[in-house]
């Protein structure tokens, strides 16, 4: 139980026993309408009516006197004694009403406060100061522009603490409605960074809410939409893409996306088509042109191979384990592909294609790495942080996972030097 807890607790008897003190012994206690007052005053209207109309001749004596007999036992009926509570019965209530309410208060936190929601409580707690402090020094800007949560810098206690973090920055944003945009930024990316897609599109919604035109904001949208669309390109996806690629077609980064998106959905052309502005915007002679049209040249398969690997390029050893029973069932056109990704949300950053028939037994051993890049010429995976591992078969060869395929679960990449192990397990429905 925290201190704050307590307080709260202790707030809530005192104000309940407020109440119910205020109802038995306050001015206005025992001044409500009784039936009995009722029927009096409506005898006494009712009377008064009748010896009017008596008065005027409208009814006859003996009308007169039998509706007065009427009204007289109604207003008998109901003339019973009242029976006020004493004070000592008033005493008793009131001590009784607060047993209640303090059993009820101890009951919630001896059995119905489970531990689970103890530890968060007390991890928001110690998290909140830290948190405030940490987003009153760290600018909007710093929020946008960084991709990786441990890239901001955040205090040592909130390093340990990110549970409480993340508790806290919940606290914080449903107090002020979901309308700070430092807050609801740094919910998204948190999110993001747990592959948590479905909070971190709402947290990245509020913020499109609060602000439209903001184009950071419109783009992490669509990247959660494309990843909770397991990367593939519907007809909303890829025209709300061309219309924001569009409008920022100078932008080299976002071209070279894109196109990479493109391409893995089989939309060669199109992929083509991005891949030439990019190379449209570098000087005719430029080194970065030579490498994008190279480039598009290896990729339609009419140009040059691909360029050496460095000499320090990045391997990473991977064993795919697959049941000896799933493997006899696969069909001959089956491929087992291998994906590298930068967490939490992009397109395969390097990708290896091989054929069930050319795979002699599992578990199988290969290695993965900047060879295997999709863009010839992109930064090596030595530099990307939160790598991820996956893999799957398609039984029918094509890279787009449909109904049938086998994956695995995606899998960290801790250290490029060490290998990592992939179950194929999961049936796709």
């Amino acid at each position: 139980m925290t201190a704050l807890g307590i307080t709260y607790t202790l707030l809530f008897i005192l104000i309940s026993l407020l109440f119910i003190g205020f109802a038995l012994w306050g001015k206005s206690a025992g001044k409500y309408s009784r039936l009995k007052e009722v029927y009096r005053d409506k005898y006494i209207d009712e009377t008064e009516t009748l010896d009017d109309d008596l008065a005027r001749g409208k009814i006859d004596k003996e009308s007169y006197e039998a509706t007065k007999i009427e009204l007289a036992k109604d207003l008998l009926a109901v003339a019973h004694k009242d029976r006020p509570l004493t004070p000592a019965l008033k005493g008793i209530t009131f001590l009784f009403s607060g047993a209640i309410i303090s059993f009820s208060a101890l009951y919630f936190w001896v059995d119905g406060y489970s531990d689970d929601a103890k530890n968060l409580d007390t991890q928001r707690a110690a998290a909140l100061p830290y948190v405030k402090e940490w987003l009153a020094a760290t600018t909007i800007e710093d929020l946008q522009r960084e991709s990786n949560l441990m890239d901001l810098n955040p205090p040592e206690p909130l390093q340990q603490n990110l549970l409480g973090t993340l508790a806290a920055l919940n606290l914080m944003s449903s107090r002020d409605h979901h309308t700070d945009p430092k807050e609801l930024n740094l919910l998204g990316k948190i999110y993001l960074n747990m592959d948590q897609l479905g909070l971190a599109e709402k947290s990245y919604l509020d913020l499109y809410r609060l602000d439209p035109s903001n184009d950071n904001t419109y783009y992490t949208l669509l990247n959660i939409q494309l990843a909770k669309n397991n990367y593939q390109l519907d007809n909303r996806l890829e025209a709300l893409f061309d219309q924001f690629v569009l409008n920022n077609a100078t932008n080299e980064s976002l071209l070279l996306y894109y196109g990479t998106v493109l391409f893995e959905n089989q939309k060669v052309d199109k992929a083509m088509h991005f891949f030439s502005i990019l190379a449209d915007l570098y000087p005719e002679d430029s080194e970065n042109r030579q490498v994008i049209l190279a480039m598009i040249e290896t990729l339609t398969g009419s140009g040059a191979n691909l360029p050496p690997a460095a000499a320090n390029a990045v391997t990473l050893p991977v064993t795919i384990t697959l049941s000896e029973a799933v493997v006899n069932d696969l069909p001959d056109e089956a491929v087992l592909f291998i994906y590298l990704r930068d967490q939490p949300v992009g397109p395969p950053l390097a990708a290896k294609r091989i054929p069930i028939a050319a795979i002699e037994s599992f578990p199988l051993t290969i290695t993965i790495g900047d060879q295997d890049l999709l863009i010839p010429g992109a930064a090596s995976l030595a530099t990307k942080y939160d790598l991820s591992a996956s893999a799957k078969i398609s039984l029918n060869g094509d890279p787009i996972t449909s109904a049938g395929d086998i994956e695995s679960t995606a899998v960290a990449v801790p250290d490029l030097n060490q290998g990592i192990n992939l179950l194929l397990d999961h049936i796709v429905e």
